[in-house]
Protein backbone atom coordinates (compact mmCIF):
# COMPACT_ATOMS: atom_id res chain seq x y z
CA UNK A 1 0.00 0.00 0.00
CA UNK A 2 2.69 2.53 0.75
CA UNK A 3 5.40 1.35 -1.49
CA UNK A 4 7.30 4.29 -0.74
CA UNK A 5 8.00 6.13 1.90
CA UNK A 6 9.97 9.33 3.05
CA UNK A 7 11.20 9.00 6.36
CA UNK A 8 11.78 12.60 8.79
CA UNK A 9 15.03 12.00 10.54
CA UNK A 10 16.36 14.29 13.24
CA UNK A 11 19.08 11.87 14.52
CA UNK A 12 18.10 13.08 18.44
CA UNK A 13 18.67 10.68 21.27
CA UNK A 14 15.39 9.79 20.87
CA UNK A 15 14.99 9.83 17.15
CA UNK A 16 17.62 6.94 16.51
CA UNK A 17 14.38 4.89 17.90
CA UNK A 18 12.24 5.67 14.80
CA UNK A 19 15.32 3.90 12.52
CA UNK A 20 14.77 0.46 14.64
CA UNK A 21 10.88 0.43 13.02
CA UNK A 22 11.46 1.07 9.27
CA UNK A 23 12.31 -2.47 8.63
CA UNK A 24 8.41 -2.68 10.33
CA UNK A 25 7.00 -0.87 7.33
CA UNK A 26 7.60 -3.78 4.78
CA UNK A 27 4.04 -5.49 6.31
CA UNK A 28 2.81 -2.24 4.45
CA UNK A 29 3.74 -2.53 1.39
CA UNK A 30 6.90 -0.60 1.59
CA UNK A 31 9.76 -1.28 -0.46
CA UNK A 32 11.82 2.18 -1.44
CA UNK A 33 12.76 4.73 1.87
CA UNK A 34 13.58 8.67 1.23
CA UNK A 35 15.83 9.66 4.16
CA UNK A 36 15.65 13.25 4.82
CA UNK A 37 17.10 15.35 7.03
CA UNK A 38 16.14 19.26 7.29
CA UNK A 39 18.69 21.31 8.94
CA UNK A 40 16.40 23.86 9.91
CA UNK A 41 16.96 27.93 9.41
CA UNK A 42 17.01 29.96 11.77
CA UNK A 43 16.04 34.13 11.37
CA UNK A 44 16.86 34.09 7.94
CA UNK A 45 20.23 32.26 8.86
CA UNK A 46 21.51 29.13 6.51
CA UNK A 47 24.02 26.76 8.31
CA UNK A 48 27.61 26.45 7.78
CA UNK A 49 27.31 23.92 4.76
CA UNK A 50 29.77 21.60 6.74
CA UNK A 51 27.08 20.54 8.61
CA UNK A 52 24.78 19.39 5.69
CA UNK A 53 28.23 17.55 4.72
CA UNK A 54 28.51 16.41 8.05
CA UNK A 55 24.63 15.10 8.41
CA UNK A 56 24.86 13.91 4.83
CA UNK A 57 27.54 11.30 6.19
CA UNK A 58 24.94 10.07 8.61
CA UNK A 59 22.49 9.77 6.31
CA UNK A 60 24.26 7.93 3.94
CA UNK A 61 25.46 5.26 6.98
CA UNK A 62 22.04 4.81 7.82
CA UNK A 63 20.81 4.54 4.37
CA UNK A 64 23.89 1.73 4.30
CA UNK A 65 22.37 -0.29 6.54
CA UNK A 66 18.86 -0.46 4.86
CA UNK A 67 20.19 -1.20 1.88
CA UNK A 68 21.59 -4.30 3.33
CA UNK A 69 17.82 -5.10 4.80
CA UNK A 70 16.45 -4.81 1.19
CA UNK A 71 15.12 -1.66 0.89
CA UNK A 72 16.06 0.67 -1.98
CA UNK A 73 17.04 3.84 -0.18
CA UNK A 74 17.66 7.85 -1.39
CA UNK A 75 18.75 10.38 1.06
CA UNK A 76 18.11 14.49 0.95
CA UNK A 77 19.59 17.01 3.48
CA UNK A 78 17.42 20.04 2.88
CA UNK A 79 18.10 23.47 4.35
CA UNK A 80 14.74 25.46 5.78
CA UNK A 81 11.60 25.23 7.56
CA UNK A 82 11.21 21.60 8.82
CA UNK A 83 7.42 20.71 8.01
CA UNK A 84 7.60 23.35 4.75
CA UNK A 85 10.69 21.13 3.47
CA UNK A 86 9.37 17.92 4.36
CA UNK A 87 6.07 18.25 2.69
CA UNK A 88 8.03 19.57 -0.68
CA UNK A 89 10.48 16.66 -0.86
CA UNK A 90 7.29 14.41 0.02
CA UNK A 91 5.66 15.68 -3.27
CA UNK A 92 8.90 15.70 -5.29
CA UNK A 93 9.66 12.22 -4.68
CA UNK A 94 6.06 11.22 -4.48
CA UNK A 95 5.76 9.48 -1.22
CA UNK A 96 2.83 7.01 -0.47
CA UNK A 97 3.13 8.80 3.51
CA UNK A 98 5.48 10.54 5.80
CA UNK A 99 7.17 8.78 8.95
CA UNK A 100 8.15 10.84 11.61
CA UNK A 101 9.02 10.41 15.60
CA UNK A 102 5.92 11.05 17.89
CA UNK A 103 6.89 12.73 21.62
CA UNK A 104 3.74 12.40 24.38
CA UNK A 105 3.40 16.50 25.01
CA UNK A 106 0.97 18.39 26.84
CA UNK A 107 -1.81 20.09 25.30
CA UNK A 108 -0.71 23.38 26.36
CA UNK A 109 3.44 22.50 25.88
CA UNK A 110 2.07 21.62 21.79
CA UNK A 111 -0.09 24.98 21.74
CA UNK A 112 2.84 27.01 22.72
CA UNK A 113 6.17 25.48 21.90
CA UNK A 114 4.45 23.49 18.57
CA UNK A 115 6.23 19.95 17.73
CA UNK A 116 7.32 19.17 14.35
CA UNK A 117 5.03 16.06 14.44
CA UNK A 118 1.78 17.79 14.63
CA UNK A 119 2.46 20.38 12.63
CA UNK A 120 3.02 17.60 10.00
CA UNK A 121 -0.42 16.13 10.72
CA UNK A 122 -1.97 19.77 10.31
CA UNK A 123 -0.72 20.17 7.50
CA UNK A 124 -0.23 17.39 5.14
CA UNK A 125 -2.71 16.22 2.40
CA UNK A 126 -1.15 12.93 1.80
CA UNK A 127 -0.74 9.97 5.28
CA UNK A 128 1.52 10.51 8.06
CA UNK A 129 2.76 7.85 9.86
CA UNK A 130 4.14 8.87 13.25
CA UNK A 131 5.89 6.41 15.73
CA UNK A 132 6.11 6.99 19.67
CA UNK A 133 9.54 7.22 20.52
CA UNK A 134 9.36 8.15 24.64
CA UNK A 135 11.92 6.08 26.20
CA UNK A 136 8.90 5.07 28.07
CA UNK A 137 6.84 3.38 25.53
CA UNK A 138 8.37 -0.13 24.25
CA UNK A 139 8.61 -0.74 20.64
CA UNK A 140 7.91 -3.92 19.13
CA UNK A 141 10.54 -4.67 16.00
CA UNK A 142 7.87 -7.05 14.35
CA UNK A 143 6.28 -6.48 11.46
CA UNK A 144 2.75 -4.46 11.71
CA UNK A 145 0.08 -6.96 11.77
CA UNK A 146 -3.34 -5.88 13.13
CA UNK A 147 -4.36 -3.27 12.88
CA UNK A 148 -6.82 -1.11 14.12
CA UNK A 149 -9.75 1.48 12.58
CA UNK A 150 -11.31 4.02 14.43
CA UNK A 151 -14.36 5.52 12.59
CA UNK A 152 -17.44 7.84 13.37
CA UNK A 153 -18.67 6.37 9.54
CA UNK A 154 -18.41 9.99 8.35
CA UNK A 155 -17.05 11.00 4.98
CA UNK A 156 -14.34 12.50 6.73
CA UNK A 157 -12.35 8.88 7.55
CA UNK A 158 -13.24 7.46 4.16
CA UNK A 159 -10.02 7.35 3.22
CA UNK A 160 -9.15 5.95 6.63
CA UNK A 161 -11.16 3.21 5.97
CA UNK A 162 -10.24 2.36 2.59
CA UNK A 163 -6.61 2.18 3.96
CA UNK A 164 -7.38 0.07 6.27
CA UNK A 165 -9.31 -2.56 4.10
CA UNK A 166 -6.30 -2.48 2.25
CA UNK A 167 -4.03 -3.59 4.88
CA UNK A 168 -6.32 -6.19 6.06
CA UNK A 169 -5.45 -8.96 3.48
CA UNK A 170 -1.98 -8.86 4.54
CA UNK A 171 -2.35 -9.12 8.36
CA UNK A 172 -3.97 -11.14 10.99
CA UNK A 173 -8.15 -10.12 12.22
CA UNK A 174 -8.61 -5.87 12.84
CA UNK A 175 -9.95 -4.19 14.86
CA UNK A 176 -12.91 -1.49 14.18
CA UNK A 177 -14.02 0.88 17.03
CA UNK A 178 -16.44 3.39 17.43
CA UNK A 179 -16.97 5.97 20.29
CA UNK A 180 -20.27 7.68 20.53
CA UNK A 181 -22.30 9.37 23.89
CA UNK A 182 -25.63 7.73 23.07
CA UNK A 183 -25.19 5.33 26.61
CA UNK A 184 -25.69 9.54 28.41
CA UNK A 185 -27.67 11.42 25.53
CA UNK A 186 -30.80 8.79 24.51
CA UNK A 187 -31.56 11.31 22.00
CA UNK A 188 -27.81 9.98 19.92
CA UNK A 189 -29.89 6.18 19.77
CA UNK A 190 -29.78 7.11 15.84
CA UNK A 191 -26.54 7.98 15.73
CA UNK A 192 -25.26 4.81 16.77
CA UNK A 193 -27.83 3.07 14.76
CA UNK A 194 -26.43 4.32 12.00
CA UNK A 195 -22.54 3.68 12.92
CA UNK A 196 -23.54 0.47 13.74
CA UNK A 197 -25.14 0.10 10.25
CA UNK A 198 -22.37 1.60 8.49
CA UNK A 199 -19.09 -1.08 10.07
CA UNK A 200 -21.75 -3.52 9.08
CA UNK A 201 -21.28 -2.78 5.47
CA UNK A 202 -17.91 -2.54 6.07
CA UNK A 203 -17.85 -5.95 6.99
CA UNK A 204 -19.52 -7.40 4.20
CA UNK A 205 -16.63 -5.79 2.12
CA UNK A 206 -13.90 -6.45 4.11
CA UNK A 207 -11.34 -9.50 2.68
CA UNK A 208 -10.20 -12.21 4.95
CA UNK A 209 -9.44 -12.39 8.39
CA UNK A 210 -12.08 -9.30 8.63
CA UNK A 211 -12.41 -7.63 12.10
CA UNK A 212 -13.75 -7.59 15.34
CA UNK A 213 -16.19 -4.64 15.73
CA UNK A 214 -16.03 -2.72 19.31
CA UNK A 215 -19.05 0.23 19.85
CA UNK A 216 -18.77 2.52 22.79
CA UNK A 217 -21.57 4.79 23.83
CA UNK A 218 -19.29 6.83 26.24
CA UNK A 219 -15.90 7.69 27.19
CA UNK A 220 -13.12 10.40 25.59
CA UNK A 221 -12.55 9.01 22.22
CA UNK A 222 -8.77 9.32 22.10
CA UNK A 223 -8.38 7.81 25.45
CA UNK A 224 -11.25 4.40 24.69
CA UNK A 225 -9.52 4.27 21.41
CA UNK A 226 -5.88 3.69 22.87
CA UNK A 227 -7.57 1.53 25.65
CA UNK A 228 -8.82 -0.32 22.81
CA UNK A 229 -5.70 -0.54 20.92
CA UNK A 230 -3.68 -1.99 24.06
CA UNK A 231 -6.58 -4.57 25.14
CA UNK A 232 -6.92 -5.87 21.16
CA UNK A 233 -3.19 -5.80 20.85
CA UNK A 234 -3.44 -3.59 18.15
CA UNK A 235 0.18 -2.56 16.93
CA UNK A 236 -1.29 -0.14 13.77
CA UNK A 237 -4.09 2.38 15.06
CA UNK A 238 -5.88 4.10 11.79
CA UNK A 239 -7.44 7.75 12.05
CA UNK A 240 -9.30 10.06 9.49
CA UNK A 241 -8.56 13.56 9.47
CA UNK A 242 -11.14 16.30 8.69
CA UNK A 243 -10.33 18.96 6.28
CA UNK A 244 -10.08 21.86 8.89
CA UNK A 245 -7.99 24.96 8.19
CA UNK A 246 -4.42 24.63 10.48
CA UNK A 247 -5.66 27.59 12.89
CA UNK A 248 -8.62 25.32 14.29
CA UNK A 249 -6.85 22.52 14.73
CA UNK A 250 -4.04 24.37 16.46
CA UNK A 251 -6.92 25.79 18.93
CA UNK A 252 -9.37 23.45 19.25
CA UNK A 253 -7.60 20.25 18.69
CA UNK A 254 -9.17 17.07 17.53
CA UNK A 255 -9.35 13.25 18.13
CA UNK A 256 -7.31 12.57 15.68
CA UNK A 257 -4.76 14.94 16.68
CA UNK A 258 -5.73 13.42 20.74
CA UNK A 259 -4.91 10.10 19.24
CA UNK A 260 -1.45 11.00 17.48
CA UNK A 261 -0.17 12.50 20.70
CA UNK A 262 -0.93 10.23 22.96
CA UNK A 263 -0.41 7.16 21.25
CA UNK A 264 1.99 4.01 22.27
CA UNK A 265 1.97 2.45 18.97
CA UNK A 266 2.44 3.41 15.48
CA UNK A 267 -0.66 5.99 14.35
CA UNK A 268 -1.40 6.08 10.68
CA UNK A 269 -3.24 9.34 10.05
CA UNK A 270 -5.30 9.88 6.52
CA UNK A 271 -6.50 13.34 5.51
CA UNK A 272 -9.68 13.29 3.94
CA UNK A 273 -8.11 14.19 0.61
CA UNK A 274 -5.77 10.58 0.29
CA UNK A 275 -6.89 8.49 -2.27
Amino acid sequence: MFDQVLVAVDFSPTGERLHGQLPRLRALGCRRLTLVHVVASVYGRVPDVSHRDHYQQRLDTLAGSLRKDGFEVETEVTIGPIVTELLRVARDSQASAILAGSHGHSTLRDLFLGSTALDLIRHATFPVLLAPIDQSVILPTAGVCRPLLATDGSTAVAAAEAAFMSLLKDCRRGVVVSVGQWNERPELEAERELITAHIQHLEQQAPDPGFDTVLLGEGRPSEEIERVAAEREADLIIVGKRGRNPIEDLLLGSTAAAVCRHARRLVLLVPTSSS
